[in-house]
């Protein structure tokens, strides 16, 4: 028999316990968005007058030698504990050592007498377990390193790293008083624990639980309403609506609800929800639902099948039909995909639904604006989110006043043009793109990025059979059938002794090219002068569709005896100005 017990947060976090996160749990998977929506909730739930916010239940194991395993929410956990260490870096930045203290006694173990910290509360998931325990100490001073120790952590920054800045931007706008108000209502969050005796216990629910999803309780509320309207196959449709949602349905869910209404919190999207099936049926809103997740699923799985099939299932024959159109926006898509990217779905929803809805889909007018709207989006989220690292709910009222304003509208246009003016007046500045793009460098986890960024430098300007395709969203196509090409080489070959100064900045976008896998081997380690001479000679039907390659022969060519660091650098601010200037202005 297991007991749920309704639990205040700090309560939780001033349990003897240390909780531990097992091996067969999923990594840490939340990020921006959950981090983003997780701060609305806290900050609607910190009036006074509000109510407390509930997190839904959390599974553990019975404490065993004061060691708690978390069998069912790491993610809020983490998210929680990883919150606290912002909020004591924003204290301690008020110069509030007292609170600095106090919320460090939430996040580590600390004695008393001592005030030594003798390890976290929580040991984190493998995934980004080295660097949670390197930040949960008295001694951390904002740093997120290259390596801990002797382990490198570069990955577990790239999970851990974007949550904390976003939280650490909200908190800094903080005075004492609010910030205090704020983590009264962190520690004032409640949570249903329920705990289990056994490891075979925790095993079985572990696997009952994620079997279904982690998203249970505003989407099984909603699915229960539904069953008890008795819409018509629901059992079969529901399967589908949660099969398209690949995991993320209550993401899903909120897109659907803002596509069709606007703005909202979650922590108010079922009861919105609800009442939005009470006003127009359950029957149209299961079908509707049914609509936005192959939408959604086309979002997410981005291929040219998958989105010409759900555009020729709304009747925009001018898209379905149109090869370069269609093309261009599965481009748009898989680049949005790329940049982890899915706030847009519902304004890009909501202006499809316009344009269906005025009998815009057989109209070449319409097919271009849509076109011209998915490029938009890509080009905004490119600058501010995958360079500078922007949060993603600068655009989120933007997004969802947008998709008021097309529901409301009997023609897009106007719309979908004050959204582009709007996307222009959000742009980080060209100053700031230009400092972040100038740090890309390579490592083999932005290989992706790299070729996307260099696909579209190529392309620009370029239609139909001449663009080349260096970008693929498939990775083993793409290392396949491109490669990236160091044009100061890594490893310089027989043992020749290259510039110190240079070799700083040998992964550095400006010494970056990509080129064709066979390109890239017969290059090898050679100097920049032998690489120069081999692709204006033997090389050069190569790379006779690789624009920018030649564009770089013909530019820094005649430096390579002299590619430095000033050199490897000017080239990189060279490519930020093109970039933001031309091949991702949004027009």
């Amino acid at each position: 028999m297991f007991t749920p017990t309704k639990r205040r947060v700090e309560d939780l976090l001033n349990s003897p316990t240390r909780f531990d996160i097992p091996l067969y749990q999923r990594d840490f998977k939340w990020g921006k968005d959950e981090a983003r929506e997780f701060i609305d909730d806290l900050a609607s739930s910190a009036d006074p007058d509000a109510a407390p916010l509930f997190l839904g239940t959390i599974i553990l194991s019975a404490a065993k030698q004061q060691r708690t395993t978390i069998i069912d929410g790491q993610q809020r956990l983490t998210t929680i504990l990883l919150l606290l260490v912002a909020c004591r870096a924003r204290a301690i930045a008020l110069a509030h050592a007292e609170l600095a203290q106090n919320i460090l006694t939430k996040i580590a173990f600390v004695d008393s007498t001592t005030a030594e910290v003798s390890g976290p509360r929580l040991i984190a998931s493998p995934s980004v377990r080295d660097l949670f325990n390197y930040i949960a100490t008295a001694e951390w001073k904002g740093d997120f390193p290259a390596k801990v120790g002797k382990v490198w952590v570069r990955r577990q920054t790239k999970r851990l790293k974007p949550i904390y800045d976003y939280f650490s931007k909200v908190l800094e706008e903080y005075p004492r008083g609010k910030l205090s108000q704020f983590l009264r209502a962190v520690y004032g969050t409640t949570v249903i624990t329920i705990e289990v005796e056994s490891d075979v216990d925790a095993l079985s629910i572990f696997e009952r639980t994620n079997a279904r999803g982690m998203e249970l309780e505003i989407s099984d509320l909603l699915k229960n309403h539904l069953f008890s309207k008795q819409v018509e196959d629901i059992q079969e449709r529901w399967e589908q609506i949660a099969d398209n949602a690949g995991g993320t349905l209550l993401r899903m869910l909120k897109y659907f609800y803002v596509a069709r209404n606007g703005y909202i919190l979650k922590s108010q999207l079922y009861r919105q929800l609800k009442a939005y099936t009470d006003r127009i049926g359950a029957g149209e809103l299961t079908a509707s639902l049914v609509g936005f997740s192959e939408f959604y699923r086309a979002c997410k799985s981005p291929t040219d099948d998958a989105v010409r099939e759900f555009f020729k299932s709304r009747e925009l024959t001018e898209l379905s039909g149109h090869e370069e159109r269609c093309g261009a926006i599965v481009r748009s898509l898989q680049a949005l995909n790329e940049f982890g990217v899915t706030q847009f779905c519902p304004v890009a929803y909501a202006a499809i639904e316009c344009t269906c809805r005025v009998g815009g889909g057989n109209t070449k007018k319409h097919a271009v604006m849509l076109a011209e709207t998915f490029e938009a989006l890509e080009r905004y989220h490119f600058i501010n989110n995958a360079i500078c690292d922007r949060v993603g709910n600068e655009v989120e009222r933007l997004y969802a006043d947008t998709c008021e304003s097309l529901c409301q509208a009997s023609e897009p246009e106007e719309v979908l043009k004050r959204l582009r003016g709007d996307l222009r007046e959000k742009l980080a500045s060209e100053e700031e793109f230009t400092e972040r793009f100038c740090e890309l460098s390579y490592s083999p986890g932005d290989v992706p990025l790299i070729a996307y960024l260099f696909d579209r430098l190529n392309n620009h300007g370029l239609h139909g059979s001449q663009r080349l395709a260096i970008y693929n969203p498939d990775s083993r196509l793409l290392k396949r059938n491109n490669n990236i090409e160091h044009f100061l080489p890594q490893k310089p070959k027989n043992g020749a002794v290259a510039d110190g100064r240079a070799m700083e900045v040998v992964d550095n976008i400006g010494n970056l090219l990509v080129v064709s896998y066979r390109t890239n081997s017969k290059l090898g380690n050679a100097s920049p002068r032998e690489k120069v001479a081999k692709l204006k000679g033997p090389l050069a039907a190569e790379i006779q569709n690789n624009v920018y390659v030649k564009d770089f022969i013909e530019k820094y060519g005649p430096y390579a005896d002299d590619w430095n660091r000033e050199r490897i650098e000017n080239r990189a601010r060279d490519m930020a100005r093109k970039a933001y200037r031309e091949v991702w202005r949004v027009s």
